[in-house]
């Protein structure tokens, strides 16, 4: 089984340390979220695990062929039409222009854009029409590790569940690893099987959650209800600024997330 494991991760940027003692391991088929507040080193951890920096200590180990990004803004390249933005990364990989045009469509239509949006470009879409082209880009490389941050963030919570839907049905077909920033608590509880708080200065992992319920049992109330729970932790309502306090890392130096978690 394909997995990614950090182990005594520590970023500096300067004299400023973002991320200390971050252990984590993440299986195929299992989606993780990352939730606390701005300026934990959400991002930052990401990008680590994207290979877009290095981590200033630790060790970063996957066994994961394939990954695949999905940022809060769409990104898009304005000089390409959707299909030609949804097949990027197989151009990348070598995939012919014919195939390369025949996937992208698909994973176009799949994701509900319609036939007359494929030669349009990004500034003739929609907000919400972008970020399903970013979406279609990083599902169309049929990734194995899907890393995303907060792409749902600036969308109606219609398109969010209309997204939701549609990133599980992939993510389902492939058994694909996700990990996921969020500071949305109700996001994390609809989409992930456990999800990791976060505090700030330096950011670490002060406390973990798993949920009595596999997602597709999770109604409404269930989501509701539980996302309040959460809300009443100690950790999270210190760590969101809602009240003073002081959180220890959770853990110890050479364990996993997984210990110390609870469920809810």
């Amino acid at each position: 089984m394909n997995t990614l494991e950090i182990r005594r991760l520590v970023h500096r940027y300067a004299l400023t340390e973002v991320l200390d003692g971050i252990n984590l391991d993440l299986r195929a088929g299992e989606t993780l979220a990352l939730v606390g507040p701005s300026g934990c080193g959400k991002s930052t951890l990401l990008h680590i695990v994207a290979g877009l920096i290095n981590a200033s200590e630790g060790t970063v180990t996957s066994s994961f062929r394939d990954t695949a990004c999905v940022f809060q803004q769409p990104r898009l390249m304005p000089w390409k039409n959707t299909v030609d933005n949804i097949a990027l990364g197989l151009q990348a990989k070598g995939v012919s222009k014919a195939r390369r045009r025949e996937q992208g469509s698909k994973m176009a239509l799949r994701l509900g854009l319609a036939v007359e949006d494929l030669d349009k470009y990004p500034h003739e879409l929609s907000g919400g029409m972008q970020s399903r082209v970013a979406l279609g880009r990083a599902l169309a490389l049929e990734p194995d590790l899907l890393l995303l941050d907060e792409p749902f963030s600036a969308l109606d919570i219609g398109l969010k569940l209309e997204l939701y839907r549609l990133l599980r049905h992939q993510v389902e077909q492939a058994g694909a690893a996700v990990l996921m920033i969020t500071h949305d608590l109700m996001e994390a509880v609809r989409l992930a099987d456990r999800v990791l708080m976060m505090a700030p200065n330096p950011g670490r992992f002060v406390r973990e959650f798993t949920f009595s319920r596999v997602q597709a049992d999770r109604d409404d109330s269930y989501i509701y209800q539980t996302t309040g729970q959460m809300m009443q932790a100690d950790e999270v309502r210190i760590g969101f600024g809602l009240e003073q306090g002081h959180l220890p890392r959770l853990g110890h130096e050479d364990e996993p997330s997984q210990h110390g978690g609870c469920s809810v």
